[in-house]
């Protein structure tokens, strides 16, 4: 819904999103129906390897997928050697942290399946979001071609080899995809016989060039590995603003910047444990969480000794360092200047 104005009731909207056709196709329907103003995407990931649940593309590639829809992306890290129970848990977090940022709905881009509705239903039950399937019930061969027909540009990335053959993986989604299916497969995948990645769908402001390099089999799948065809290291993305459970952690941290916030007490605010919270941190940051932290305390005073008067030793409290000594170390060592040069320097701009 670019350059569209909105009605004033539409429902704040999140969509479910896997970077596939049935995706693309749900964030159409949506934006074209004034009553739903989307706001973002939702992805579910390997918390261990950063890469799409469904299929195994990775978390980088639907960010370009964002970037050309022009919507931010959220990620919800799974745990898949966890018990069910332990992931849905993790869902309805994720979940009930879109609700608090004022979401109204979550959309899912399922197409018949009972059970995956089903499933969805239970992992938003608490949110209070109301869940809406845009695709449902739909035909699943008209609707392959009327996405086809649209120029829709997507790529297979995997397929269930006890349904297709296992060189499926890394073709074209094209008509003659679909025409050489075998009988009994959905023309959509809706079984999850197959899942796609999409380059471009009406509506994108730009297209995501990639192309498959290689075939992987794992038990009874095939998975295409889809990199970008322009050959370019995928972009670095804000892991506090993709990853629901960091983004939990920084508002805390923000919130109680001035106490003691070692290691222990944030991993429960994490909801992990704290070797695995350390690790988790370690691996989407790329530094320590003590070091993290004491980047975000001179950050913090930073902007303290821009905008307002408060004595350095004021400013050092109010940002958790025990001694103003520590303090003004601390601050060298990052900005490479004294706390008092720092603001001179500030107002002389």
């Amino acid at each position: 819904m670019v350059g569209q104005s909105l009605p004033w009731n539409a429902r704040p909207t999140w969509l479910c999103w896997s970077g596939g056709k049935d995706s693309a196709w749900a964030l159409r329907e949506l934006r074209a129906e004034p009553s739903f103003e989307v706001r973002g995407l939702i992805s579910l990931v390997n918390e261990k390897n950063g890469r799409v649940i469904l299929h195994g593309v990775r978390h980088t590639l639907l960010q370009r997928q964002a970037e050309a829809v022009g919507l931010p992306l959220r990620f919800i890290p799974l745990d898949w050697t966890s018990s069910r129970g332990e992931r849905n848990a993790a869902l309805a977090r994720g979940f009930g942290e879109v609700r608090a940022d004022g979401a109204a709905c979550v959309a899912f881009g399922d197409l018949f399946s009972l059970e995956g509705r089903d499933r969805r239903l239970l992992v938003t039950a608490d949110s209070g979001l109301e869940v809406v399937f845009p695709l449902w019930n739909r035909d699943t061969r008209a609707h392959s071609e009327e996405m086809l027909k649209s120029g829709l540009s997507a790529w297979v990335c995997s397929v269930d080899t006890g349904s297709l053959a296992a060189n499926l993986a890394g073709r074209r989604f094209d008509s003659d995809f679909v025409a050489g299916l075998p009988e009994g497969v959905d023309p959509c995948g809706g079984n999850d016989e197959f899942h796609t990645f999409v380059e471009w769908a009406p509506g994108w402001e730009s297209r995501v060039e990639v192309e498959p390099t290689r075939t992987i089999e794992v038990y009874d799948f095939a998975f295409a590995e889809i990199e970008a065809a322009d050959g370019s290291a995928p972009s670095r993305i804000d892991p506090f603003s993709h990853f629901a459970r960091l983004d939990r952690v920084r508002r805390h941290v923000d919130l109680h910047i001035a106490e003691d916030l070692n290691a222990a007490v944030v991993a429960r605010v994490a909801a992990m444990s704290r070797t695995g919270f350390s690790r988790y941190f370690r691996e989407h940051v790329g530094m320590t969480f003590a070091g993290w932290l004491a980047h975000r305390r001179i950050e913090r005073a930073c902007q303290l000794l821009r905008e307002t008067n408060d004595a350095v030793s004021r400013i050092s409290e109010s940002v958790g360092f025990h001694s103003e000594r520590t303090f003004r170390r601390a601050f060298h060592e990052q900005m490479d200047c004294s706390p008092s040069e720092y603001r001179r320097k500030a107002l002389e701009e």
